[in-house]
């Protein structure tokens, strides 16, 4: 209709000097019109614009624009990091805005800092207290802080590689990668643990199947949703690595606690965790490193999930 795109067009002249990108996509996602700055932003050029083409982000503003409960979403693999803000018409055209992120959740973060540096220097005050005295105490509150820097550690491993993806600033060399091995070498790595709860990890991967990716970045992934079905799944239960629908996708399938159809938009949020009596030891960051892998390879990631009865993880890349 066009009261949507006359709105729009006056609210881009308003707004000209005001650095925030704006985009006009009719009900089937194609873009109709946009603004100086949003071109600027996202990097893109005018003719391609006028093409429906926008670039290599341009699978991330589809996700906005095609997921109906999706109303924000942070952009991946540019020089600034932007976020895009959803708005629906009521004829069912859509608007972007684009404006950058101009800090992180500060709040977020030390949070989670403090926790690992909180129990460290509880643990170093007791020994100075008297516990050291006593070796069988000692060992394990030694044992303990060794354990709290390694996850301090982690946490800010995680957050400055999260820091570069989403900057643009990690470079990427996508080759042919043989998949079974890659989750071979993952499932070995929680091994421990997923023996200790008695959890079995199925390979079904086929020995010649590939998938196109960064090979370093691609563990990450792997790693992740691995580690994540392990640590939400009870014991006894069965995680299957598998092909998936189409070539170049996988599944990492699990009979674990499940996720609330309202929770799975939210799972790939920094810090977000769906049970976090169960996510001990966690630092909340590895389904957001998952996405904006992903993301970074033009890719997607679908969750299917039901309370009780476990998830699937798909993810797809591009075969070229």
């Amino acid at each position: 209709m066009p009261e949507t795109k006359e709105t729009f067009e006056l609210l881009k002249s308003y707004i000209e000097e005001i650095p925030v990108g704006l985009m006009l996509f009719d009900p089937k996602g194609n873009l109709i019109s946009w603004n100086k700055h949003a071109l600027f932003l996202l990097e893109g050029l005018e003719d391609d614009f006028k093409k429906n083409v926008i670039g290599t982000i341009g699978t991330q503003v589809q996700e906005i624009i095609s997921t109906e409960i999706m109303k924000e979403k942070e952009l991946v693999g540019l020089t600034k990091p932007l976020k895009l803000k959803k708005i629906v018409a009521s004829d069912k055209n859509i608007i972007l805005v684009i404006s950058e992120i101009v800090q992180e959740s500060i709040a977020e973060m030390s949070h989670e800092l403090r926790r690992p540096i909180t129990n460290i220097k509880t643990l170093a005050e007791s020994l100075l207290l008297g516990a050291k005295n006593d070796p069988e105490i000692s060992q394990k509150f030694l044992e303990q802080i060794n354990g709290e820097v390694d996850r301090l550690a982690k946490l800010v491993n995680e957050l400055i590689n999260l820091s570069k993806i989403r900057a643009g600033k990690l470079s990427q060399v996508k080759k042919k990668i043989k998949l079974k091995t890659k989750v071979d070498d993952a499932a070995k790595s929680v091994k421990g643990i997923a023996d200790k709860n008695k959890i079995t990890i199925t390979n079904e991967v086929p020995e010649g199947y590939e998938v196109l990716a960064d090979p370093e970045q691609i563990d990450h992934v792997i790693q992740n949703l691995i580690e994540n079905a392990v640590k939400y799944s009870p014991e006894n239960s069965k995680i299957n690595i598998k092909t998936g629908p189409v070539p170049g996708s996988f599944q990492i399938d699990d009979t674990g606690i499940g996720i609330p159809e309202t929770e799975i938009v939210k799972i790939f949020e920094r810090f977000y965790r769906v049970d976090r009596t169960r996510a001990k030891g966690s630092s909340g960051l590895g389904l957001s490193i998952v996405k904006s892998v992903i993301d970074l390879h033009g890719g997607k990631i679908e969750v299917k999930s039901k309370v009780g009865s476990g998830s699937s993880f798909i993810v797809y890349l591009p075969d070229n």
